[in-house]
This record gives structure tokens, C-alpha cells and sequence, in this order.
């Protein structure tokens, strides 16, 4: 209705934006315009998410949208053809996809069956994916998928259809003087509400608040096993590396454990260099022995047996095997020398030479500005972790002389601080992607906390926006209201 009544430039700018980002959101499927998008304009590659396009187009529309009802509604009535016009063709397209929804689309993701299969293969490694039964019941699924979508689809397309006729009738009755123009306002802005609200309750309602997350996550055997090794429960201890899927895409083993792999879409550069350039030795293509050392990898999970590590369970429905590692370091322990490496092929090929000790030494990426001598190796050192959580780890740490406590955590100085004895102290990029810190002689308490200043400043940016939001929403209400309240004050005292 905005386009239909209104030939101002914001409007037409609007809905160019909103055509435009719905041809960006179809990403590879319009290569034509998208390819050379992608390649060639700053930051475009950041939004290549449909969701991303659409969200913003969803705003866009919403915008659009409420400049064409109040539009509409101000209108006189004999300015009538083009209400009729969009509506008419609005019901005529949700009547289209009502009654031939059926021919126009296919109700099945591509690859959908190999995608199954493959789910299959890491949620049930006992269960072949080429297995008959398996991939009839692979078929039953998708054909009761599929029913489920057409009836989702023919009951959308109906509800749809009636919300256009209520809202529709609302605006017409306007026309034709039956309604107010404040009535017709508040039955279309009803009419939004109630269809978002139902849209939103298929998704946030009780059932799906209360429901366990971990029925769908499956639970074996070795998941207890494991579970049971960690001291009284807590966190921080070790982590599992679990072979039972590719580590960097099977997300099942860190619903329960401390993991080596899981998937994230952002993922962190450093750590994904491990994953791929360290972790795996790659003239054995088994997992390398120091690179397990230095990432505090207690347990692996496998299908077999591997060298250097010790079968201690067996779970008989997976038929998976859990490994200890005899020579795991803990997630902090102290270190007498550093090495300065500053190139990434150099760290990873010292962290994966059987000559190098990380028991010992450290890998620097930059030099330190204030070097330690070596200390004896003999002199007593201790590291006692006191409290882990994701933002906030704390230690104790003794040693006679000063040291580097090497922490298998992350590195990443966009948020991560440290303190001794609440003093700050800079954190030194170890091992290519980890930390450390250079520990005084003595008892010392080191603690590393999350704290970027950027999302201290995100938030009193995002409270200020909110206020000022809402309270200019609110005043502008109060001075509509004084407005109408005046004039009618006015009117009756003519």
C-alpha cells in the first residue's frame, strides 16, 4: 500500500533495498549479481547468511508497512483502486499457494536422505548407515517429513488468507465510513500481533521450555565412564578427544565433556590451526603426542586401540574403546625455559617433534621483555586450580623461583586479563595458541577473567539506545495525547 500510494524517495528507496537484499539473500543462486558482490566489495562477505539478508528485509517491509496503512487509512474514500487492487492481489496469491502449493514446490531438501545418513553415522556409530533397515527407516522419515510440511504449508496458506480478508474488510469498512480511522489502525495492528504471537508459540511455549535438552542428545556407555572420572564433578581438569566423527564438525561429545572438537560457524583462527596443523601427526595420521600433552587431552575416544595410549573401558553397545593419556599435563603447570618462535610453520613443527618437552619449555610467539634466567628443574614448584568457569579461572600457585605458568586455554588479548595477587600481569602468547604468565618466586593467587572493555561499552550504549527508544516512543504518545486532549478542549468551549 506504500508503493501504491506514496512516490516519495524514502519509500522507493526502501523497497529497492527490499528487493535487493532478497536477491543477496539467494547467495550461489544468483551468481550473476552475488559472485561478483562477494568478491569485489568491501565486507559483503560478512553477510553470507540468508538469515542476515532477510532479517534486514523483514525490517525494511515492517517499515513499509505501517507508512502504507497509515497512508491508507488518511486517505479519501474515492482514492479506492489501488486498496482494492492489493488486496485483491494478495488474496489472489494466498489462494494460489492454498490451492496449488502441492505443484509449486517440493517439500524435500535437497541431499535430504544423505544428510540423515550422516547424522545416523555420528549420533550411532553401532549402526551402519548402508545398513537396509536403517535406510528404510530413513525413507519413512522423509515421507512423514514430508506430509508434515504439506500440512504445515495448506494451514499456513489458510491462515494467511484469513488474516488478509479480516484485515482487508477493516480497511474497506474505513473506506466506506463504517470505522474510524483509529479503529481500522488498531484491528491491522491486532491482526499483526495475533500472528506473530501464534508463529512465535510454535517455537517458545511451555512444552518447549520444559522439554530435556538431552533426550536428543545421545548418552553411551564410555559418557558415563568418563563423566565419573572428573573430581567431584567439576570442570577444568581434562579434556576428551572423541574420534567416533571428524572432531571439528561432531558437536554429540561436548554436550557431556570438556572437548577437543564441536562445531561453531565463527570459529577461532589459532585454535582451528591446532585442529588442523598440530593435533593430527601427519605422517602417521594419529593424533600427535605432544600436541595431546600440551591440549590437557586426558581420554581419546576410539574405534581402536592407538599407541602410546592405555585402554582402560570398553563400551559393548558402541563398541568404542576409551584411551588414557599416561603423560597428560594439566590445564596450568609451571615451565623452567622458553623458546622464541615466532613463525606458525616452525610452532607447529617443534610442538610435534618427539624431541621437544613441553614439560619444560615453552613456545613463545615474541620475545619476552623481561627474560627469565632457566631455573633448576629440581627447585619445588605446585599449581593447585581453586575455581574454573568459562569466564573466570583461579589458581595457586608456589615455586622457588620465577617461572612461566603455561595455562592450555585460548589465547585471545581481545578479552582475556590476568592478575597476581590482584595485580595485573600481561598474558604471552604460548604454544602458538595458548597462554602465560611469568610467576614470581613464593604463593602466589593468579586468576584469569573475561572482561572485554568493548561489551562493558556495549552495554551502556545498548541501555542508552533502549531508553531513549522507549522513552521517546512514550513521549511522543504523552504529546499526541495532549494534542487531542486540547483540541477537544477547544471544541467544546466553541
Amino acid at each position: 500500500l506504500a508503493l501504491v500510494r506514496s512516490r516519495r524517495a524514502a519509500v522507493v528507496g526502501l523497497a529497492a533495498a527490499a528487493l535487493l537484499m532478497t536477491l543477496f539473500s539467494l547467495g550461489a543462486h544468483l551468481p550473476l549479481l552475488n559472485r561478483p558482490m562477494f568478491d569485489y566489495f568491501p565486507l559483503f562477505d560478512a553477510f553470507r547468511v540468508p538469515e542476515t539478508w532477510l532479517s534486514m528485509t523483514a525490517l525494511v517491509l515492517a517499515v513499509l508497512a505501517g507508512w502504507g496503512l497509515a497512508l491508507e487509512t488518511a486517505a479519501p474514500p474515492e482514492k479506492s483502486r489501488g486498496l482494492y487492487a492489493t488486496l485483491g492481489a494478495a488474496v489472489g496469491l494466498a489462494l494460489l499457494l492454498l490451492v496449488g502449493g502441492d505443484a509449486l514446490f517440493r517439500f524435500e531438501p535437497p541431499n535430504e536422505f544423505e544428510t540423515l545418513q550422516a547424522q545416523v553415522a555420528a549420533q550411532r556409530p553401532d549402526l551402519s548407515p548402508g545398513d537396509p533397515q536403517v535406510a528404510s527407516f530413513l525413507r519413512q522419515e522423509i515421507a512423514s517429513r514430508k506430509t508434515q510440511r504439506v500440512e504445515m504449508f495448506h494451514t499456513d496458506a489458510l491462515r494467511t488468507l484469513a488474516f488478509l480478508v479480516v484485515a482487508g474488510a477493516a480497511l474497506v469498512l474505513r473506506r466506506r465510513g463504517v470505522l474510524p480511522a483509529w479503529a481500522a489502525r488498531a484491528v491491522v495492528a491486532l491482526v499483526v500481533v495475533v500472528d506473530l504471537w501464534g508463529v512465535g508459540r510454535r517455537y517458545l511455549n511451555e512444552e518447549a521450555l520444559q522439554e530435556p535438552v538431552e533426550n536428543p542428545v545421545p548418552r553411551y556407555a564410555f559418557d558415563d565412564y568418563l563423566l565419573a572420572q572428573r573430581p567431584g564433578g567439576a570442570l577444568g581438569h581434562f579434556r576428551v578427544l572423541s574420534l567416533e566423527g571428524s572432531p571439528v564438525t561432531t558437536a554429540r561429545p561436548s554436550y557431556f565433556h570438556e572437548s577437543l572438537g564441536g562445531y561453531h560457524a565463527a570459529k577461532l583462527r589459532l585454535y582451528q590451526d591446532v585442529l588442523e596443523h598440530v593435533l593430527v601427526d601427519a605422517a602417521t595420521a594419529l593424533p600427535n603426542a605432544n600436541a595431546l600433552d600440551v591440549l590437557n587431552t586426558r581420554y581419546v575416544v576410539s574405534p581402536q586401540p592407538l599407541p602410546g595410549l592405555r585402554p582402560v573401558f570398553t563400551d559393548a553397545q558402541t563398541g568404542m574403546v576409551v584411551l588414557e593419556n599416561p603423560d597428560v599435563l594439566p590445564r596450568a603447570f609451571l615451565v623452567d625455559r622458553a623458546e622464541v618462535v615466532p613463525e606458525a610453520e616452525q610452532a607447529w613443527a617443534r610442538l610435534q617433534d618427539p624431541a621437544f618437552d613441553p614439560r619444560t619449555t615453552v613456545l613463545l610467539h615474541e620475545p619476552p621483555s623481561e627474560p627469565l634466567p632457566p631455573a633448576d628443574s629440581s627447585a619445588a614448584k605446585a599449581v593447585r586450580l581453586e575455581s574454573y568457569a568459562p569466564e573466570h579461572i583461579r589458581w595457586t600457585v608456589e615455586t622457588a623461583a620465577p617461572r612461566r605458568l603455561v595455562v592450555s586455554e585460548v589465547y585471545y588479548p581481545a578479552g582475556w586479563e590476568a592478575t597476581i595477587d590482584g595485580k595485573p600481569a600481561p598474558i604471552q602468547r604460548a604454544n602458538y595458541a595458548f597462554r602465560a604468565v611469568v610467576v614470581p618466586a613464593g604463593r602466589h593467587t593468579v586468576e584469569m577473567r573475561f572482561a572485554p572493555s568493548v561489551h562493558r561499552t556495549s552495554v551502556v550504549i545498548s541501555a542508552g539506545a533502549h531508553l531513549l527508544a522507549y522513552g521517546g516512543a512514550a513521549l511522543l504518545l504523552g504529546l499526541a495525547w495532549r494534542r487531542r486532549k486540547r483540541r477537544a478542549d477547544e471544541g467544546a468551549a466553541g
